[in-house]
């Protein structure tokens, strides 16, 4: 049986990894839990196990330095991390240092389990006797893998997203699941980075293989997106520039006048072409992504929701929450109840 571990400092979480998930039907055993990464160092010097699921966000040791400490411990171990939302830095830096997977504990209820289980399983199952020189290789792989995937200019230049094609496809072929776990990640902010563009209508990534040939016609049909503008190439790049720095600074509402001078471009010349590429105004997918800004910060913090406002550029606590109501149809207040409460 392999043995697993699961750390999040919430009770009803723990509760609910344990029966949700089909761990006996594909040989798990749940050899322990805790409730901080203090107590959870604890439990593996002395129990062996193969497999750590822990939360990002805890109270004195955090996830990822608890990924750290314990694989210094035991260089075999795999982590799957656990997030109460898409908290895209967090979940790239677990990634980068090679996590298998990650969960979204929101959407439990959404997933289909054994198919979850199957991919989990498969990693850590995966021979860990390869040598010294191929674990490096991986390891610049997940990293390229994740840095290039992490803007956008791979859409547009050849070198970029032909080091990313590249380390995709290694990723592929060293087994596991870390390329489309990388992927995955990735593909939630390209959704909310070009949010015009007719996602439903393109393939899903696949769940096992396929993840380098699924990307090469996300790029293929994005880029035609975008050129079926006329603008030059320059432009375009100049435009998803603009996108990649609102991306940079969520919720901090930059100026447009800001995002001109560091494009390169006059302000009357970027709102036309940035409506007309991106098939949106600037202000309102600058609203967009200061909304979803806001959404991060009601899941990840305690502030109250008056400086959640003011942080996302917001003034107006009452403009705010009305938007925010019209966006998701519930107040912010609401939203924030809604996900905190489940396990």
């Amino acid at each position: 049986m392999i043995q697993a571990l699961i750390v999040d400092d919430e009770s009803l979480v723990r509760k609910g990894m344990r029966l949700m998930f089909p761990w006996s039907k594909f040989g798990v055993e749940i050899a322990g839990e805790a409730a901080t990464g203090e107590r959870a160092m604890e439990f593996l010097r002395s129990h062996p196990v193969q497999l750590l699921m822990t939360d990002i966000t805890m109270p004195g040791m955090s996830g990822l330095e608890l990924m750290k400490k314990a694989q210094e411990h035991d260089p075999a171990l795999k982590v799957v991390i656990l997030t109460c939302h898409q908290d895209f830095e967090f979940i790239q830096e677990a990634l980068r240092l090679g996590a298998i997977d990650y969960i979204v504990k929101t959407q439990l209820e959404e997933l289909d389990l054994d198919v979850t289980m199957e991919r989990i399983l498969k990693a850590v199952r995966q021979d860990t006797s390869s040598s010294h020189l191929a674990k490096e290789k991986l390891a610049l792989a997940r990293n390229a893998a994740a840095e290039t995937s992490s803007d956008l200019q791979w859409v547009m230049e050849d070198d970029r997203f032909s080091l990313l094609s590249q380390a995709i496809s290694e990723l592929e072929q060293a087994g596991g699941n870390e390329a489309h776990a990388i992927l995955s990640v990735a593909a939630e902010r390209w959704k909310r980075s070009f949010p015009m563009f007719d996602w439903e209508r393109r393939p899903s990534l696949p769940s096992s293989g396929g993840a380098a040939s699924w990307l090469q016609g996300i790029r293929s049909e994005l880029a035609a997106w975008l050129r079926s503008s006329a603008y030059s190439e320059d432009v375009i790049r100049a435009v998803i520039k603009a996108v990649d720095l609102i991306a940079e600074h969520p919720g901090q509402h930059l100026k447009q006048s800001e995002i001109c001078q560091l494009v390169n471009l006059s302000k009357s010349y970027f709102s036309t072409s940035f409506r007309d590429i991106m098939r949106l105004t600037f202000s309102h997918f600058l609203q967009t992504a200061s909304l979803h800004a806001a959404k991060e910060l009601l899941l990840s913090t305690n502030h109250p929701v008056y400086l959640i406002a003011e942080k996302c550029g917001f003034m107006d606590q009452r403009y705010f929450s009305k938007l925010f109501k019209e966006q998701t149809g519930m107040l912010p207040s609401e939203f924030r109840q809604l996900h905190t409460e489940r396990p």
